[in-house]
């Protein structure tokens, strides 16, 4: 019998949190306020970073994300021991607190009596509102940097349902936005890999994706008529930069930034673009229409309308990521 073949494989092994962030509130929540992409990649969800220690009464809680997808509220509490009864007790109340949907206790272990509370909690929740309970591990092989990982505790039941089940409870104006949506995702993630998460269609008008700044999205949308704009009558679908980072005065501040630069941006993007700073409202909005009027009855319409949404959205950002980055 001939000699085995030797093959050189490594070993992995499981690290204390403890080593890599030896404090919660000092190491671990800063780490995780600033790579939101690890819980992003779990939940399916473009975070956006709303705040950290919010306060909710005389406590705060750990993070508040903002998914830009769905525009659901996401708190996550997070520990480096095994869960508790005061972590527990604390992500109910920030939960409550801030309106969120969905919760998150993110924990070196999960205790029985905990893995069952978020469990009967999520039974009795609505569509639209969730617990999850992740255990967080640090793996290392042989003597590489160690990589965080999340294993799945706890999650609501319906994380994963079907469309036929969600549409049961749409309107058919909603049935048509989910359905447009749900066959423009793929098409969007072939053409534009690693730029979003979001994977599961809503049945809202909207659909947000990063910018790589806080505060703008780069949205695509049906619109209705305008009675004070040009074309009052026409039922339109544009790409837009939508600018709300929670002030007025900032919003602005960033839209006359970018305005000043409007030249380089229309001659990247080989269009001119309607800049409205909505001046009665918070947030600024820079857009890109599609040719014509539409409305999202037309199905007949919805391959070239997709067509054009994702090579619009691909312009926008290439034109405007960079300056964005650029500007304070």
């Amino acid at each position: 019998m001939g000699k085995m073949p030797e093959v050189d494989i490594a070993t992995l092994e499981t690290v204390s949190i403890r080593e890599v962030w030896p404090d919660e509130a000092r190491d671990l929540t800063p780490w995780l306020a600033a790579n939101p992409q690890l819980l992003s990649d779990y939940l399916g969800m473009d975070l956006e970073l709303e705040g950290q220690e919010m306060g909710v009464g005389q406590f705060s809680a750990d993070l508040v994300f903002r998914d830009l997808g769905s525009n659901s509220r996401v708190v996550v509490e997070n520990m480096i021991a095994a869960t508790d009864h005061d972590h527990l007790g604390k992500l109910i109340t920030y939960g409550a607190g801030l309106d969120a949907n969905y919760v998150v206790l993110l924990a070196e272990r999960f205790r029985p009596e905990h893995r069952t509370a978020l469990t009967w909690l999520n039974t009795i929740s609505e569509d639209g509102f969730g617990f999850f309970g992740l255990e967080l591990e640090i793996l290392r092989i042989d003597d590489s940097r160690p990589a965080p990982s999340l294993r799945p505790v706890v999650q609501p039941d319906d994380w994963h349902r079907t469309a036929k089940s969600a549409k049961t409870q749409m309107s058919e104006t909603e049935q048509l936005y989910f359905g447009f949506w749900s066959e423009f995702l793929p098409d969007f993630h072939e053409a534009h890999p690693g730029w979003s998460r979001s994977t599961k269609a809503q049945s809202v008008h909207w659909a947000s994706f990063p910018s790589g700044r806080s505060g703008v999205g780069i949205n695509a949308a049906f619109c209705r008529p305008d009675k004070y704009r040009l074309r009052a009558e026409i039922y339109r679908l544009r790409a837009e930069i939508y600018i709300d980072g929670g002030e007025a005065e900032s919003n602005h501040g960033l839209f006359n930034g970018l305005y000043a630069q409007k030249a380089r941006i229309e001659d990247e993007i080989g269009k001119e673009l309607d800049w409205d700073p909505l001046e009665t409202k918070r947030a600024c909005r820079i857009s890109l229409y599609f040719p014509g009027g539409i409305r999202v009855r037309q199905r007949e319409r919805w391959p070239e309308a997709r067509e054009w949404l994702i090579e619009a959205l691909g312009k926008m950002r290439r034109a405007f990521g960079p300056i964005l980055t650029e500007l304070p």
